[in-house]
């Protein structure tokens, strides 16, 4: 249908912050329209997965592109409306950005190693499913997405945020945002 425009923080924390609606109704246009819109959207980012409040919506939708473990092949991308978690694993720091908070990554995010989740498909058929490592990640920050909690909110240091910067021998490298003022 359409590539929306992100939402994005800190200009549009408000809208990030809210809390999605449950999807009640299964079949009607604009829910289709909404998944077509993110995944269309989707398509033309860098990332694994957006939830609908990326887009100014706020109802309990995203879509995943899961296979983002090392060994793993990148898998199509998949609806999830009202998913929610049923079992985790113990929390592990790693890796985490977001399409919404553009260049800014950090490797200090506690989310489960696996988790189990149910879901309703774009069929309205339900999916129950078991993730690990990167995938239980994605997931677990586009359901935090839904409930208006933004990855900044589960770092463990503050500090621990890093940009790319290219440097003065071309190739980029990650810096530290609290290291920026020293560059320059």
């Amino acid at each position: 249908m359409a590539i929306k425009r992100l939402i994005y923080y800190p200009q549009d924390e408000a809208l990030l912050r809210q809390k999605s609606l449950p999807v009640r109704n299964l079949k009607n246009k604009r829910l289709k329209r909404l998944i077509q819109d993110l995944k269309d959207t989707l398509e033309s980012q860098p990332g694994a997965a957006i939830a609908a409040p990326q887009i100014g919506i706020h109802k309990r939708v995203a879509v995943a592109k899961f296979g983002q473990n090392d060994d793993d092949e990148e898998q199509p991308m998949l609806t999830l409306i009202n998913p929610e978690i049923i079992e985790a694993g113990a929390p592990e720091t790693g890796f985490d950005g977001c399409l919404s908070i553009p260049d800014i990554y950090t490797w200090d995010t506690p989310r489960p190693r696996w988790l189990r989740f149910r879901a309703r498909g774009e069929d309205g058929g339900v999916i129950i499913r078991r993730l690990t490592g990167m995938d239980a990640r994605v997931l677990h920050h586009e359901i935090d997405h839904l409930d208006g909690i933004l990855f900044l909110d589960r770092l463990r240091d503050p500090d621990e945020l890093y940009t790319p910067i290219e440097g003065e021998d071309g190739k980029t490298n990650m810096v530290r945002l609290v290291d920026l003022r020293e560059l320059r």
